[in-house]
């Protein structure tokens, strides 16, 4: 029985991470009550190394944008972009309200306003705000986390009530928003939570997250002490940390540039909500003619991403920006799980240039957006949910959650993995995976989703293997008039003449047999089959190969 057909069950409810659990970002998630469903979140990922010149995916959201689904709803709990990045590249297919708060509109719109009355979509609404739909209803209720109105959801169904936690921490003093207020929760208490869905990023450590505030004086600190330029480099929707930055640059009188699409759009975007106080944003042009030991550069690219600003001037191709031996870099964030690699080499392409380098392990630079053990045992005493199913992490995190709820007294849990179709039973708690589903993550390139693979497997192939041009020039009576090989990106870099004898000595065989029957495209066909053969026998290899004839 396909997914729709399940859905449509009116009997049951049920639950999906099509992106979000087992991993770090691509939050997607699908729940069905009495055969109606919703979405919340729809997030990017970061791609690894085994997409080449790939660098993000997105969940394949064909689960719910099925002709044979009618979602009441899409949630939208903040503007992080692993909760909201791919919803501009299925937003044409959306036949359905997409609901978020008034700051998440705002972050987000500029994604869709070259698409005419886009608008029309979006339903902005409050938090405590009911929305009521046949066999369910959703609130926002809001916590804190490292952007403006961050938001769980608290549903409602004929059968039990669930609250998705989204991303959350306790933080008692933020640098923007309100604080955290258990008050806030209330609404859970007196209602009951059948199923807890929550945040696992951080359930491995105890110690306490610390609230952004807190850095302030971290950073005043290093703009007063460092000399040379400073650049700092952190997430770009990360609208606290941008804040901090720029306050304490502010205060030592440092001259600001921003580089990078995404990070200067969130900025005007917090100065236009009154989250940031207006400044002047200098020129990146004019980025040599200051006085170095007056400058702070904020850029994107702290997870190394390809195509960032960071690795642009880490190479030496940005077009305005390089740096030298006495300037600095702070990285003012967490590496994400799969991008080791990226950073490190990043962090080393800097060192290499004599730059100092400066992360959370060498100075207080960062304080992350998700709750520690010990946040997660205070919220979830208060709120008491009866079952629990963890989120958002990779596997290790989720089970270290769940040894939380279980020493908690929360014995009804249910671990599942992006795929996992689970049946909920919000009367008696014995949820249970019913089916599985393969989930594929899609490469976005050039702001296309792209559904055919087979061009990653070329370029892997390429990147392994190199390319080889073979040209072919025969008469019309198939005497060989010349044969060439070109290569590019091949390990080895001797003659080819032992390739173009072993290729021609198979060719005029093929031809003793085949010639009255030959036409371009068998020889085409031909000329690529032997040509593979005689590089893996001589090479043990097998590149990409482009193979042109000419019959004169």
């Amino acid at each position: 029985m396909n997914l729709p057909v399940k859905l449509k069950d009116k009997s049951k409810d049920f639950f999906m991470s099509i992106g979000g659990i087992g991993e770090i970002g691509g939050n997607n998630y699908l729940y069905s009550f009495g055969g109606e469903q919703i979405i919340i979140d729809a997030g990017i990922s970061f791609a690894g190394d085994e997409l080449p010149g790939v660098d993000i995916t997105i969940p394949d959201p064909s689960f719910f944008l099925s002709t044979d689904l009618n979602p009441k709803a899409i949630i939208i709990t903040h503007a992080h972009e692993d909760h909201v990045g791919g919803l501009e590249y299925f937003f044409d297919k959306i036949n359905f309200d997409i609901y978020c708060t008034a700051f998440t509109f705002a972050y987000i719109k500029y994604k869709f306003n070259k698409i005419p009355n886009y608008e029309k979509k979006f339903k902005i609404i409050k938090n405590f705000q009911e929305i009521s739909f046949k066999n369910f209803s959703f609130t926002l209720i809001p916590t804190t986390h490292s952007i403006p109105d961050p938001s769980g959801v608290f549903i409602k169904t004929k059968r039990g009530n669930i609250y998705h936690t989204g991303d959350w921490k306790i933080d008692k003093n933020p640098i923007i928003g309100k604080k955290f207020d258990f008050k806030n929760y209330e609404i859970l208490k007196k209602n009951k939570i059948d199923l807890l869905v929550g945040d696992s990023t951080n359930s491995n450590i105890s110690d306490p997250s610390r609230s952004e505030s807190e850095l302030t004086k971290s950073f005043d600190k290093l703009f007063k002490s460092l000399k040379g330029r400073i650049v700092v480099t952190c997430f770009s929707s990360n609208i606290a940390r941008l804040k901090t930055i720029i306050t304490s640059a502010k205060s030592e009188k440092k001259s600001i540039f921003i580089v990078g699409r995404s990070v200067k759009r969130a900025v005007q975007t917090a100065i236009e909500q009154g989250l940031i106080d207006n400044f002047e944003i200098i020129n990146e042009k004019k980025f040599k003619d200051f006085k170095k030991d007056k400058v702070v550069l904020i850029c994107t690219g702290s997870q190394g991403e390809k195509n960032s600003a960071l690795m642009k001037i880490a190479a030496d191709v940005h077009n305005n920006i390089s740096l030298s031996n006495k300037d600095n870099l702070i990285f003012s964030s967490k590496e994400i799980p799969g991008n080791e690699k990226s950073i490190s080499f990043l962090k080393n392409s800097f060192a290499s240039l004599g730059l100092k380098i400066i992360d959370d392990q060498d100075e207080f630079v960062h304080v992350s957006g998700h709750p520690s053990k010990n946040e997660i045992i205070e919220f979830y005493k208060y709120i008491k949910p009866i079952s629990f199913i963890p989120m958002h992490g990779e596997y290790m995190h989720l089970i270290k959650h769940l040894e939380i709820t279980k020493d908690l007294g929360i014995k009804k849990s249910l671990i599942s993995m992006s795929g996992d179709l689970c049946e909920l039973d919000l009367n008696n708690k014995n949820h249970k995976i019913i089916d599985q589903f393969i989930v594929k993550k899609l490469p976005i390139i050039q702001n296309n989703i792209i559904k055919e693979s087979l061009f990653l497997n070329e370029r892997s192939k390429m990147i392994f293997n190199g390319i080889a041009s073979i040209n072919l020039i025969l008469n019309k009576k198939f005497d060989i008039i010349e044969l060439s090989i070109k290569k590019k990106g091949f390990p080895f870099d001797d003659g080819s003449e032992h390739l173009i004898n072993e290729i021609k000595e198979n060719l005029l065989n093929k031809f003793l047999f085949l010639k009255d029957n030959l036409d371009e495209k068998m020889l085409s066909e031909f000329l690529n089959e032997l040509s593979k053969k005689a590089f893996n026998k001589f090479y043990g290899l097998k590149p990409e190969i482009i193979v042109h004839t000419m019959i004169i």
